[in-house]
């Protein structure tokens, strides 16, 4: 869902007036590790949550020892005074608690997506009117003030524009700027309609992943078994942000995978033929279902107004947005507007 919303704003405000995108992948150094208990509870305690699940999370945080055993050699137990428990239900919820009151300087005119410790910001550049350093230094001083510290050796940005070529702002002190990013699993390049990397990742994984499959064969699994093993194995590749590079051209990204189905079909690892394209529509279907039906799904607030007067039955009411690009009106989104009108 982040992802999709990141991608949106990034092609709708080049097809408004911005001249390119600055987007920025922070990280923490042991994000989970830095948690101050202090600043947490105190945190905990100005959000308006039932004073005794606040002592219980309290309770929950403190009193913790560790230690260290090397070689049969033991140290001392020491207290802990900072860092969420991971492997816990509580620790992501924890997390977010703490990084929830940041935010952009610009909320109007910026996007902070933060989801557990991954967090990434999107600053649109406008003539001279460049808010970068602004945001970056904001986020810095957080950190400061809440005792986090930012790991500027995984900090990366990217500048993402369309065709025509421009100047660029200098780069950050201290961040380096690369022509791609990989966010949450999804390589975005500088150009929004060039998905190349994102579906070699996934291609070059896939051909991994059948290497087991052939393998199995060769022992005799069965048909049925092989296929769930390429459904959960492969599928789920192929599956994964599906919603955000499904507008990728169709004779240039979609084919290469319908070719790589096609062949597993062929040597019977799934038993039945599969067509991205019609995934694609299938997945757009079932999470348009959702955002409409849902005002607060967190992609809701991405859709247009609806019409005052219907004059005729339509499969939406939403009035359809003004796309000056095709980048822009391939966009989850937009897409679902247009083809499910």
């Amino acid at each position: 869902m982040a992802l999709v919303k990141c991608y949106h704003k990034w092609t709708q405000w080049l097809d408004k007036d911005a001249d390119y995108v600055r987007v920025f992948s922070f990280d923490y150094s042991k994000a989970f590790d830095s948690v101050s208990h202090s600043i947490l509870c105190n945190k905990l305690k100005l959000i308006g949550l039932n004073p005794y699940i606040v002592n219980w999370t309290i309770n929950f945080l403190s009193g913790r020892q560790q230690r260290v055993v090397v070689d049969g050699v033991i140290t001392k137990f020491l207290p802990i005074n900072q860092g969420v428990p991971q492997g816990t239900i509580l620790g992501p919820i924890l997390f977010s608690l703490m990084i929830n009151d940041l935010k952009t300087v610009d909320p109007e005119r910026n996007l902070l997506i933060k989801f557990a410790d991954d967090m990434n910001l999107g600053v649109p550049v406008r003539g001279d009117q460049d808010p970068s350093i602004e945001e970056v230094d904001n986020i810095r001083n957080w950190s400061t003030e809440n005792r986090m510290k930012l790991n500027f050796s995984k900090t990366w940005e990217m500048v993402v524009r369309g065709k025509i070529p421009c100047a660029l702002d200098d780069c950050i002190f201290g961040i380096e700027r690369k022509d791609s990013l990989k966010l949450l699993g999804v390589i975005f390049n500088e150009n929004p309609c060039n998905w190349d990397l994102q579906i070699d990742s996934i291609l070059g994984k896939a051909n991994n992943r059948l290497y087991i499959l052939r393998i199995c064969r060769h022992y005799g699994y069965p048909k049925d078994q092989l296929c769930m093993l390429f459904h959960s194995l492969i599928m789920s590749l192929f599956l994964y942000g599906i919603e955000i590079w499904g507008s990728a051209y169709q004779d240039k990204y979609l084919s290469r995978i319908d070719r790589f189905c096609k062949r597993a079909y062929k040597f019977g690892y799934t038993t039945k033929k599969i067509s991205m394209s019609e995934i694609v529509a299938d997945r757009d279907r079932k999470m348009w279902n959702c955002i409409i039906n849902n005002p607060e799904h967190s992609l809701y607030d991405l859709l247009p107004p609806k019409r005052k007067r219907v004059l005729r039955k339509r499969g939406h009411d939403f009035i359809l947005p003004k796309a000056q690009t095709e980048r822009f009106k391939k966009t989850f989104i937009n897409r679902c507007l247009f083809n499910f009108v």
